[in-house]
């Protein structure tokens, strides 16, 4: 929302609402500088997520909430410990930062949230007692956990009786958050989060998250989390600050993430509330034990919008309500495990942490949750963590009553329900106590067809919020003083392969690291000012000119006058639209196909969308470097070298466009890559992060949050928001109007029901403007026997305002009828009078 001019910030116009913001240009603050934040008092670091990590510098947009952040966390309820390690996604229920949406700033999600876990299991039977020194013990969760069960947990509240403060909690060494920011903020490639906390079971935690904004290859689809836990043998299970235990030799830890699935739960339009789209599709998820390109299982969980029932074959439609068939997936894994040195850290049972090679995947454990006691419960918990390993834990549709013998497929003896007391065989085979691969053991296990050709092992469940996916990892031991380091992986993308080729780029980064980062340009700084009478003007620094083979400028850009025909563009284009060197739609070729069995066509036919800040983006303009770049030189506003003026952008409109720099260096990744896609290119080009002169960072709320409280009040944040561009008329001098140089008008006219003004997904949202207006005037609306429909006052908030909005209801509140209306304008020495066409 970046309508910029030489003196004040334009008209905004809502969905569904007018909302005028008067912003004066030149009293702009730094948004990353206040120092207070709505949860209090903080450090600056801390504004404007609450300490929480919120990662939407690539294209998967997504929030983690640690252990010890100062947001309100709903889920933990009146409990006085936080027992969830990281929170991934709505940790305040209202979904004030992103949930898990791809691509970034759509406003769906797949999710409710994800939950990663630790978890501690120790064989002394006295390990988490009922009471400790006579008080009971909060870590201790009855007979469902039992007391050799503990979550590694974080108090610090001291407001209860007895106070609950863990063990080493507001020592700024061990506890604190730091806001996510560019590794390199000139560049812009690399986003990083970091937070660490002390645990109840002497577990230091630390976390990094780390998010990518290259497009090729799908390096800007995923998101990772490093966790790195620490043993300082100082246990604390009831959060008095004092250690009960002290040299805790860490004997079996296991992490689990799991997640509960939405499939189509939506952010609201304008205050980013949340809302609903469910309608005819299956939320679906499960474990894709398929190999990958050099033979390997992809062994991660994935989710998706199924079939409305068998045989439909109406996959693919994320919003229900509306019929948009969009086919965005989810999905997650565990990359690896680390020791302090880089070595992969064996589990207690001598196995690789993951399994390498055709055994990728055979030491997690997947299933589904739900099932009494299940969730909430350490033992549970921990049991499903880890749950290959056992005879049975967790084989079936939801986790109920696992066997906690060991499993004999991998397992010489042991004690049943002892997990420590299992000893391998010399020759184990894969151990096949969870649901991850039970198609090998059941045909049944493929509940709902994926239509995937990549997707046949493993298993698929349909969901009705009646069961959680899980994917777990260990169980590990810890001497006091031992570190190691966990990585987990999320990804989003269009249709299985989206997912594949965004987990194989992440393999990549953990196998190979990021210097590749090194061979594309810095992202520019841009944007977009207002000129007479109403053309966007794109600026853009030139940063990006000092990498390697710098080639040139490419400017894209979405509008509201172009609506989303999701059957021939709108997810499909994602990944490719920018190979796109011919300004114009993005071709054919540069689109992923529609899943091939979707038969649903006339459901969804005819259903338009509404594009936004992720897009579609078309092409408008390549300016190769040179001769033809000089041209484009402009310096008169400072900090920016280069402008455009768009001459294809009709007022009253919302416009987005973005700036990227392109090299031809060539990229060539090493033989480890696995994704579906060429590990080679000899052309890269940054992204669209810096739509609308977004800097890629949360400023607060959502760039189609304007009716948010936390929507930015100054000219800088909207500009880092990213938010639209209002094109609008300047205002009209009254003497251009008085000697008939000018004349107002009123457009959409005829209007027709769902104009390209309306939101097509707000039924109620309709609207004409006026434009050529002076800076005062009455504009009155009359019907054909002159009684007065309605009257707006117009007063101009700057020289870029020169529109005015009529929502088409009347003074009384009710939409008018179809047919022919008079309006009459009056300004200061004259009138114009014109008519208007309703068409309902």
């Amino acid at each position: 929302m970046n309508i910029m001019d030489s003196g004040r910030i334009g008209v905004i116009l809502g969905r569904g609402c007018l909302m005028l913001l008067f912003l004066v240009l030149g009293t702009t603050v730094a948004v990353h500088g206040q120092a207070v934040s709505k949860a209090g008092a903080q450090d600056a670091t801390m504004v404007p997520a609450t300490g929480n990590g919120v990662m939407i510098g690539g294209n998967l947009w997504e929030t983690f909430a640690p252990q010890n952040t100062v947001a309100a966390q709903y889920w933990e309820g009146s409990r006085q410990m936080t027992e969830r390690a990281v929170r991934m996604g709505n940790f305040d229920r209202q979904w004030s930062t992103p949930t898990h949406h791809w691509p970034g700033g759509w406003n769906n999600s797949n999710f409710w949230g994800k939950d990663l876990y630790i978890i501690e299991y120790n064989p002394d039977p006295t390990f988490n007692p009922v009471t400790i020194g006579g008080q009971p013990n909060p870590s201790n969760y009855g007979v469902n956990s039992g007391t050799n069960y503990a979550f590694a947990a974080y108090a610090n509240k001291p407001g209860l009786t007895p106070a609950r403060v863990v063990l080493g909690a507001n020592d700024p060494a061990r506890d604190y958050r730091r806001e996510t920011k560019w590794v390199d903020a000139t560049k812009r490639h690399h986003t990083i989060y970091e937070a660490g906390w002390p645990t109840t079971i002497g577990v230091d935690v630390k976390i990094q998250v780390d998010q990518y904004s290259l497009h090729w290859n799908a390096f800007d689809d995923f998101i990772t989390m490093k966790v790195t836990l620490t043993n300082t043998g100082q246990v604390d299970l009831n959060c008095d600050g004092v250690a009960e235990r002290t040299g805790n030799v860490i004997r079996c830890l296991a992490m689990m993430v799991d997640a509960e699935l939405g499939v189509s739960a939506r952010m609201s339009q304008g205050s980013a509330g949340r809302a609903s789209a469910w309608g005819i599709q299956r939320r679906v998820f499960g474990y894709v034990g398929d190999n990958d390109p050099k033979g390997n299982p992809w062994a991660m969980v994935a989710a998706y919008p199924g079939e409305s029932g068998p045989t439909v074959q109406d996959m693919g439609i994320n919003d229900g309500p509306y019929r948009f068939y969009t086919d965005v997936w989810s999905g997650w894994s565990f990359l690896g495990v680390k020791d302090a040195l880089g070595n992969d850290k064996q589990t207690i049972y001598g196995t690789h942490p993951i399994g390498t090679g055709t055994q990728r995947g055979w030491y997690m454990s997947a299933g589904v949750g739900a099932g009494a006691p299940s969730y909430g419960y350490p033992k549970d918990t921990h049991t499903m963590a880890m749950g290959t390993f056992y005879q049975d834990g967790g084989k079936g549709r939801k986790f109920g009553s696992p066997n906690l013998a060991p499993d004999p497929n991998f397992f010489a003896s042991g004690t049943t329900g002892v997990p420590t007391s299992f000893i391998p065989k010399a020759s184990p085979e894969r151990p096949r106590g969870d649901r991850k691969l039970y198609s090998l053991e059941n045909a049944l296990a493929m509940e709902e067809h994926t239509h995937e050709p990549n997707w046949t092992m493993g298993f698929t469940q349909h969901n009705n919020f009646d069961g959680n996916s899980y994917l777990g990892i260990g169980p590990f031991s810890l001497n006091v003083g031992e570190s190691m380091t966990m990585t987990f992986i999320e990804m989003g993308g269009f249709r299985l392969q989206g997912l594949l080729n965004a987990l194989a780029a992440g393999r990549y980064v953990y196998e190979n690291g990021d210097a590749f980062l090194d061979n594309y340009p810095a992202v520019p700084d841009m944007r977009i000012d207002i000129r007479k009478p109403s053309t966007p003007v794109i600026r853009w620094d030139n940063r990006a000119e000092a990498g390697p083979n710098f080639a040139g400028y490419k400017i894209y850009k979405t509008s509201l006058a172009i609506p989303i025909n999701w059957e021939k563009t709108g997810m499909r284009v994602i990944d490719d639209y920018w190979k796109n060197m011919t300004p114009g739609e993005t071709p054919d070729n540069l689109k992923v196909p529609m899943n091939p069995d979707f038969t649903a066509f006339s459901y969804i036919a005819g259903k338009l969308g509404a594009p936004e800040n992720w897009g579609p983006y078309n092409l408008v303009k390549v300016i190769p470097a040179g001769t033809v770049l000089d041209g484009y030189k402009d310096n008169t506003t400072t900090g920016y070298n280069y402008s455009w003026a768009d001459p294809d952008a009709p007022f009253g409109f919302k416009f987005w466009y973005y700036v990227s720099a392109y090299t031809n260096a060539s990229v060539t990744l090493n033989s480890s890559y696995a994704g579906l896609k060429s590990a080679t290119t000899t052309f890269v080009e940054t992204s669209n992060l810096n739509r609308d002169g977004a800097s890629g960072l949360w400023v607060g709320t959502y760039p189609f949050a304007y009716v948010n409280p936390d929507w930015p009040k100054t000219a800088q944040g909207l500009k880092d928001i990213g938010g639209a561009v209002q094109v609008d008329r300047y205002v009209v001098p009254v003497s251009d109007l008085q000697s008939g140089a000018v004349k107002i008008s009123v457009k959409p006219n005829p209007y027709k029901k769902k104009a390209l003004f309306d939101d097509p997904l707000n039924s109620a949202d309709h609207k004409v403007v006026f434009y050529n207006l002076p800076p005062t005037a009455k504009i009155t609306i009359l019907d054909v026997v002159g009684q007065i429909v309605h009257q707006l006052n117009f007063v101009s908030t700057g020289p870029s305002n020169g529109t005015m909005y009529w929502n088409l209801f009347s003074k009384n509140g009710v939409e008018v009828a179809s047919g022919l209306y008079v309006w009459v304008v009056e300004y200061e020495g004259g009138k114009q009078v014109g008519y208007l066409t309703v068409m309902r």
